[in-house]
């Protein structure tokens, strides 16, 4: 009995030891957040996630110190899940640089079956029809197997202390881009007889050599790699496009305001959209491409009929910069008819949105992946005071019943966050915000926390004019360290007046 009892004691001592590779892997949401300028948020299938695959190599050796695959056990609409990767006592007690490998949808580009050598990885490729320039196997929706992306962080140092050990982050990038036509004519009335003026956009061709004939799978930095071992490296075959039977092209009063002019990518982005589902903008078609690292040119054929007399025409467009349709960017083209017989174009090259696909691995971080926002419905009026940026809002609160506001929180797991309203002491006496602490866990409805922000029914006096804002502050699950929490869980500052 005795030796039995010693026997499961140290198996599950032995058990308890053996250390292993914790991995949170954030997935971007499916509404758009926050974007730094000039990166364009993605749509909601853009972000579809059907499988994950993660490799581990000794920097050094080359040899594969863990792995991991997933087909399932993926946040619903975007948010974090953490894994963990067994590795052996002798990776535990070296702790080398390692060299991580993050793929995600591989059958969208054939790339299910990688052999799990370094070699194979960093020069596996894709080529073909996989988001190539076969006419009919063109990509212009989003496959069902989701798009390709990737990551590639190069000598990574450990940190952290047996069993459990942790790594920098390495960010995870689609690896393909993204190609948008769009169109619009101004919008005219009471023309005079023989002056009438009609345009029609017949099609739209991108220029042959432009897009590779094969590309890297892995990238560190998404950086361009066009595969360059044999020639041609760049598919000799153009696309045409044709506007389709039916598609009317929409009148706009002021086509010139749907030109690029340096705006942020998402107000740019949503212009686009929102002129789109208002019949003010004719989308022609959407791509999805292998990445180029030169700058694409083409041409689009139309016609003008005035006084009913046709006459075709035709007119090009480039890039402004070789490598603006390396991986992750999208690009749009942006043609809008004016009077005196003329097409207008205007071409924006961005990178495609800040919800890239982060593999987080730590967890003394505090990261946030919705920040704190406040549901209109549950106020009585939300004014915004920052001069129309969008940055700062006035919050009238009910007198019978709080505003609602809520934030989802993924890190640190089984630490606290804290809820800390600030204003003068009469201010804050008018008020009750619940809870004022909680959990953090992202296993739980994604991390989400609401938060009521209300009249305190035992306030004494008149609380008209009374107003609070907000700030937060996490805490390590182990109570030892205090993360302000001002930047990551704040973009818009929302004062609650009563």
């Amino acid at each position: 009995m005795m030796v039995l009892l010693l026997l499961v004691w140290a198996c599950n001592r032995e058990k308890e030891a053996a250390p292993e590779l914790g991995i949170t892997i954030e997935f971007p949401l499916t509404e758009a957040t926050k974007a730094d300028v000039g990166e364009v948020p993605a749509l909601e299938e853009e972000n579809k996630i059907t499988d994950l695959k993660i490799w581990v190599f000794n920097h050094e050796t080359k040899v594969l110190e863990a792995s991991y695959a997933t087909t399932k056990d993926f946040p619903e609409g975007g948010g974090v899940r953490k894994y963990a990767l067994a590795v052996t006592p002798t990776f535990a007690k070296d702790k080398p640089n390692v060299d991580v490998f993050v793929l995600v949808n591989s059958a969208s580009i054939g790339c299910s079956e990688l052999n799990a050598n370094w070699n194979s990885l960093y020069t596996a490729f894709f080529e073909g029809d996989y988001f190539g320039l076969t006419p009919e196997k063109l990509v212009k929706s989003v496959p069902s197997s989701g798009l390709p992306m990737s990551g590639l962080g190069m000598d990574l140092s450990l940190s952290g202390e047996e069993p459990t050990f942790t790594l920098p982050t390495v960010s995870v990038v689609r690896a393909v881009s993204k190609l948008n036509f769009v169109f619009c004519q101004m919008k005219t009335e009471n023309q005079e007889e023989g002056e009438e003026e009609s345009f029609k956009i017949k099609s739209v061709e991108l220029y042959g050599n432009l897009i590779s004939r094969g590309e890297y799978v892995f990238s560190e930095n998404a950086q361009c790699r066009v595969v360059k071992v044999e020639e041609p490296y760049y598919d000799s075959r153009s696309i045409q496009l044709n506007w389709p039977q039916g598609l009317t092209l929409a009148e706009n009063e002021a086509p010139e305001a749907l030109s690029y002019a340096g705006q942020d990518g998402p107000t740019y982005d949503k212009m686009i959209r929102d002129a789109v589902n208002g019949g003010t903008l004719s989308r022609l078609g959407t791509l999805y491409l292998r990445e180029s690292d030169k700058a694409l040119t083409g041409k689009i054929n139309y016609s003008i009929t005035k006084n009913k007399v046709s006459e075709d025409k035709e007119t090009t467009f480039e890039m402004a910069s070789a490598g603006d349709f390396a991986r992750n960017h999208t690009w749009t083209v942006y043609g809008y008819f004016i009077s005196n017989r003329t097409l207008q174009l205007a071409v924006s090259a961005l990178p495609w949105d800040k919800n890239n696909y982060t593999i987080e691995f730590s967890t003394a971080s505090l990261q946030v992946s919705h920040k704190f926002s406040v549901d209109r419905s549950s106020a009585a009026s939300i004014v915004d005071i920052s001069g129309g940026k969008g940055k700062e809002f006035n919050v009238f609160v009910k007198s019978n019943s709080p505003a609602r506001g809520y934030i989802s929180v993924i890190t640190p797991q089984g630490g606290k966050l804290e809820i800390i309203p600030e204003g003068t002491r009469a201010d804050l006496e008018a008020f009750v915000v619940t809870p004022d602490r909680v959990d953090i866990d992202p296993s739980h409805n994604n991390g989400r926390i609401d938060i009521s922000i209300g009249l305190n029914p035992s306030f004494e006096g008149d609380p008209t004019g009374r107003s609070i804002t907000l700030k937060f502050k996490a805490y390590t699950p182990d109570g030892d360290r205090e993360i302000d929490g001002s930047s990551e869980c704040i973009d818009q500052i929302y004062h609650f007046c009563l």
